[in-house]
């Protein structure tokens, strides 16, 4: 294996087989066989290099690998910039720090500030959490560890023994280091046989809590509604659900079909089903009894 130090660029690398030609008036150096760059503390790796010393670039071919000290980036291809220690990663990407991996068709990645761009086939896995976020395109900021998704995204809350949450929306902000989430326009949540429509949700990972603006939530035949709501698990169980300005429709054991109405209806939840149904500011409420459901059908 050889080893050469640039003496312009103060870049020493390694590979199988080097060679240094004038292209056009700039300085190219052909890398070829288990390359190896460093700069500072990034180490750079792969099959087949292109450096342009002129200009300050390196293309990088076959078993990409970009590693610092905050992590590191995976992919089939990527070009390189010294001077900004910005990069643009295309073909099976893969991003791993501390607490986020991010994988994509392609990203742009921005070393010293450390954001990312990415595109197409987007998973962002938050591992302290448990959650995993995906779109086609968005950014993130690793260092606040705060982003957005977009085009189709969606969020994938993990529990143990049950099946994930899962929500949709037209837009994610994602602030894991506040253990938070916040979906925009047309959100719909799934959590066990429990659905939620709603214009906007905040969902805190570690309380297990979330905030809803004009729900919508539907269980089997069951339906609740308001201006505004609430609801939260207990050891990842429903626990309850709240809505202001709200009406439930809701069926008996029975087969009785209640209709209430009030300023706050609050919805307890028992070992996955609603058990208890809370009333308050000016309560009122209709009650169809079986047999008058039956009879109205004939």
């Amino acid at each position: 294996m050889i080893f050469i130090t640039l003496l312009l660029t103060i870049t020493p690398f390694k590979a199988d087989r080097v060679e240094i030609v004038n292209q056009n008036g700039e300085r190219i150096v052909y890398l070829i066989g288990n390359v190896e760059i460093e700069q500072e503390k990034t180490r750079i790796k792969c099959l087949e290099a292109q450096l342009n010393e002129t200009k300050d670039y390196v293309f990088l071919k076959d078993s990409v690998l970009i590693k610092d000290d905050n992590g590191e980036i995976k992919a089939n291809n990527a070009i390189y910039f010294f001077g900004k220690k910005f990069s643009v990663l295309k073909g099976s990407v893969k991003l791993i720090s501390e607490n986020q991996i991010i994988s994509a068709d392609s990203l742009e990645y921005e070393g010293e500030k450390r954001i990312v761009k990415m595109f197409k086939n987007v998973i962002l896995e938050d591992t302290k959490n448990k959650v995993s976020a995906y779109g086609e395109e968005g950014w993130y900021d690793l260092n606040a560890e705060y982003g957005s998704l977009r085009k189709g995204p969606g969020v994938k809350i993990s529990r143990e023994d049950k099946t994930p949450i899962l929500i949709t929306a037209k837009e994610f902000l994602l602030k894991n280091k506040e253990n938070f989430c916040l979906g925009y326009d047309s959100v719909i949540t799934v959590i066990d046989s429990i659905t939620i429509y709603c214009d906007t949700l905040a969902y805190d990972f570690k309380k297990e809590r979330g905030f809803m603006t004009r729900p919508f939530v539907v269980e089997k035949s069951n339906e609740l509604k308001g201006i505004n709501g609430e609801f939260g698990l207990r050891n990842k169980n429903v626990d309850y659900f709240k809505v202001s300005s709200g009406i439930a429709r809701y069926c008996t054991n029975d087969g009785a079909h209640n209709i209430i109405e009030g300023e706050n209806i609050n919805i307890l939840f028992q070992e996955g089903r609603a058990f208890k149904v809370k009333v308050s500011g000016n309560p009122r409420g209709k009650l169809y009894l079986k047999e008058q459901k039956e009879n109205a059908k004939d």
